[in-house]
């Protein structure tokens, strides 16, 4: 009975000395750092100094720990410490001390305009310390003061493969990649359309998370008709970033284009939800209330966009529109004339007022609002039809069969213009 608790006594011991040994927390730590897994790495080479604070491997550990992370100080700091505890290790504090003389010189090079020489000195450095994010950054600053965007993203992207939280080579990455984005920006704008889709590309193979890129790339796809991988472009910003309400909005015209209105509702609501000061989403949300009979809905949602903004115009016509499906002309026109108030460029808002005019049989309003339609332009056909129901609601039958002549040159205006022509010329055919 005895030998058998002392053999437990031993058991116990043998177990808690085995858990004050220090080296196995330094080697679970050193492999955890050849893995990149830092966090991890520095709290089992911590956990080893818990033990033995003078332990030199897991100070030297730690110094390799901080020149992973691109710390050239803090890993110079515990260099030193490293060769206090245990002589055998000024040699890595040498090492160290040439990192600091490479980069040092490599800088000075750049200053003096001397590249290629600047590269050598940090290639140095990579040669035997591959995992020195500092190197890869300075390299790609290099390649910046070159010009060289493309060089200057590939290196700022591989210091931060090295060291993910390296702050400067996100700050470098980001600017290099937004340079890529406004040339892209600046290509779709001229109509460069292809240009323009190389250049998000190119931004997004240096930076997978760019979200922006991912989002100018899918308005281009939508622009295009490519309407699967704009929604898959989109949907990839959302992933990233799930508040950015124009990417909601932009999926919510996606879906509709497709004729998914449920889903373009859907997201036209996401954005209001996360912007609702979103004037588009609102009028974009009232359109298709409106197409979905949901007449009461979308007058609400109308409102609460002229609240929002009371110079939206096409609020204001969308909101006339409304009423004039549900045959209340008065406020339809009160609406419409609001609206070509705040924007006179717009034909399509003239044709819209001038056939609420018409149907109140108000024909000298309606062919005043009409002429500014066809004024604005010329060969749309519903302006001249208008224009007609006015001539012949003011009995001019021959002035109305000019305009719908002019009309018949529309051809998705041709069949209406031709049975109103016939109304005309037959009108014995049409009695009730």
């Amino acid at each position: 009975m005895i030998n058998s608790i002392n053999f437990f006594l031993i058991l116990i011991l043998t177990s808690s000395a085995f858990s004050q040994d220090p080296e196995s927390s330094y080697n679970k730590g050193i492999k955890l750092l050849e893995e990149n897994q830092l966090l991890q790495a520095e709290e089992s080479l911590n956990k080893s100094l818990s033990i033995d604070p003078s332990f030199a491997p897991a100070i030297q550990g730690l110094s390799k720990l901080y020149l992973h992370k691109g710390d050239l100080k803090k890993a110079n700091e515990y260099a030193i410490k490293a060769v206090q505890a245990d002589e055998d290790f000024r040699d890595w504090s040498g090492k160290i001390s040439k990192i600091s003389e490479h980069i040092q010189n490599g800088n000075r090079n750049v200053q003096q305009g001397l590249y290629d020489d600047a590269i050598k000195e940090y290639d140095a450095i990579l040669s035997s310390h591959p995992y020195f994010p500092d190197a890869e950054f300075y390299k790609g600053l290099t390649r910046f003061r070159q010009k060289n965007i493309d060089g200057a993203a590939e290196h700022f992207s591989k210091a931060l493969k090295i060291y993910p939280e390296h702050s400067k080579a996100r700050k470098g990455l980001d600017n290099v990649t937004k340079q890529f984005l406004n040339a892209g920006n600046k290509s779709y704008k001229r109509g460069d359309l292809s240009k323009a889709s190389d250049y998000y590309e190119k931004a997004l193979s240096f930076d997978p998370n760019f979200y922006l890129a991912y989002f100018q790339l899918g308005v281009l796809q939508k622009k295009q008709g490519k309407s699967s991988m704009a929604i898959n472009s989109l949907s990839r910003v959302l992933e990233i970033k799930p508040d950015h309400d124009k990417t909601w909005f932009t999926l919510g015209t996606a879906h509709e284009s497709d004729g998914n209105l449920d889903e373009a509702i859907l997201h036209y609501s996401k954005a209001i939800e996360i912007n609702p000061g979103y004037s588009k989403a609102y009028g974009n949300l009232g359109k298709l209330l409106t197409e979905q009979n949901d007449y009461k809905r979308a007058e609400d949602i109308l409102k609460t966009i002229i609240q929002i903004d009371p110079n939206y115009a096409d609020a204001f016509m969308r909101l006339g529109l409304l009423y004039a499906l549900q045959e209340n002309f008065v406020e339809a026109v009160v609406n419409l004339k609001i609206s070509t108030k705040i924007d006179e460029k717009d034909y399509n808002k003239f044709f819209n007022l001038a056939s609420a005019f018409n149907h109140l049989e108000k024909y000298k309003e309606a062919s005043e609002a009409a002429q500014s339609c066809v004024d604005l332009k010329s060969k749309f056909g519903g302006g001249w039809l208008e224009l007609g129901i006015a001539a012949r609601g003011n009995r001019n039958n021959t002035r109305a069969k000019k305009y719908f002549e002019e009309a018949r040159k529309d051809r998705d205006w041709r069949k209406m213009a031709e049975r109103k022509i016939d109304e005309i010329n037959n009108p014995a055919k049409y009695e009730k």
